[in-house]
């Protein structure tokens, strides 16, 4: 199934209503070094920043990170949203019900590339920041990857007979470009390689259940989970790369449209 074959809207509904936290849960045991994608993330976040949304907040892991902070998360998905800390809110990122200039950050951890379209989201992020405020947000990469994390990557994607999908693509091609017509200048752009360890069938669902897949059975997942944990049991542990890049951008217009 192509993405444009995919009714997105109705797909992401029904994987987070049915599956909630299921991100959240992969991503907080990653780990490159000392930290995991969300506080790799939080750093970007200006100690000085003292109003920050959290666009596609999830259920809340970089409001936890910014413990202390005044953090407002956002999400569409209820159910998601109900695991939260407060203060937040279900709305739609296209119409957020905030006033021009009322954040000094925005943080959005692997929304972007769901978010659609891309183009009015990142309008509307420009328009609730101040004037020199700060975007931060990470997207699924292509690399950095180790020798051997490819064979991985590739059995388990034979195994599911499908690579996970994104409304956007993987790490949105454009994207710079996209944020410069929103009224941003990107400051920076890096790539970091996570480790998701495998040494359990638990773990090894955890994983495939994680993953934007439409139209793969939970038969095909389950095999897919079943060949992770037996690379695992043959390894004593497995490791699944998860490439992230972590891009941020300064506010200094409006959006040029």
């Amino acid at each position: 199934m192509s993405e444009n074959q995919i009714d997105w809207p109705g797909y992401l509904r029904e994987f987070h209503s049915a599956t909630p936290g299921s991100t959240e849960a992969l991503l907080s045991r990653a780990v490159a070094g000392d930290h995991t994608p969300y506080r790799w993330l939080v750093r970007a976040v200006s100690g000085e920043a003292k109003r920050v949304l959290d666009l596609a907040c999830g259920n809340g892991p970089v409001a936890r990170e910014l413990y202390g902070r005044w953090v407002v998360g956002v999400d569409s998905n209820a159910v998601q949203l109900d695991g939260a800390p407060g203060p937040k809110v279900q709305a739609d990122a296209l119409h957020l019900p905030f006033a021009n200039e009322a954040f000094d950050v925005v943080t959005c951890s692997m929304g972007l590339m769901v978010l659609q379209p891309l183009p009015d989201v990142l309008a509307e992020a420009a328009r609730v920041l101040r004037r020199g405020g700060v975007l931060a947000a990470t997207i699924p990469a292509v690399r950095p990857l180790r020798r051997g994390d490819l064979r991985t990557l590739t059995g388990l994607t034979t195994r599911l007979r499908s690579r996970p999908q994104f409304p956007a693509g993987g790490e949105i091609t454009g994207l710079k470009e996209q944020l410069r017509e929103a009224g941003f200048i990107v400051m920076e752009s890096q790539r970091e390689r996570y480790a998701y360890t495998v040494r359990s069938i638990d773990d090894a669902r955890r994983m495939v259940g994680a993953l934007y897949l439409p139209g793969t059975s939970a038969k095909r997942r389950e095999h897919a989970a079943a060949w992770l944990a037996q690379r695992a049991h043959d390894r004593d542990g497995l490791e699944v790369a998860i490439p992230i890049r972590r891009i941020t951008a300064m506010r200094t217009k409006l959006a040029l449209n």
